[in-house]
């Protein structure tokens, strides 16, 4: 099984915990569980680790930088509210990129 996620990264303090549940996307938190941790526990006997952080971080400032550089037309299509809180989720999950507190990987399990 291969798949690609986003996962906070191992051994936060509770503070960067709580700024990786505010910065990731909605699914996130993995109660504290690190992610080979839980394949393990699935059953798979080998799990590999291609870790794409920065590709993420490329991605992540290229949809921010794009939706700035169309502003005005989508403000026009989804409203000023729903534009800046998109573009407010986006800085907070670079930053949290940044700082080394989200991470993305594609783990190859068998």
């Amino acid at each position: 099984m291969g798949f690609l996620t986003i996962f906070m990264a191992d051994g936060l303090s509770e503070r960067d915990y709580r700024r990786a549940l505010t910065a990731g996307p909605a699914f996130i938190s993995t109660r504290r569980r690190e992610h080979r941790e839980m394949i393990l526990s699935a059953g798979f006997k080998r799990v590999d680790e291609v870790d794409l952080t920065d590709e993420f971080l490329i991605t992540n400032r290229g949809w921010h930088d794009g939706r700035e550089r169309y502003r005005d037309e989508f403000v026009a299509t989804e409203g000023i509210a729903s534009f800046e809180e998109r573009q407010q989720d986006s800085r907070s999950q670079i930053a949290g990129i940044e700082s080394g507190i989200l991470r993305r990987a594609l783990f190859i399990c068998s």
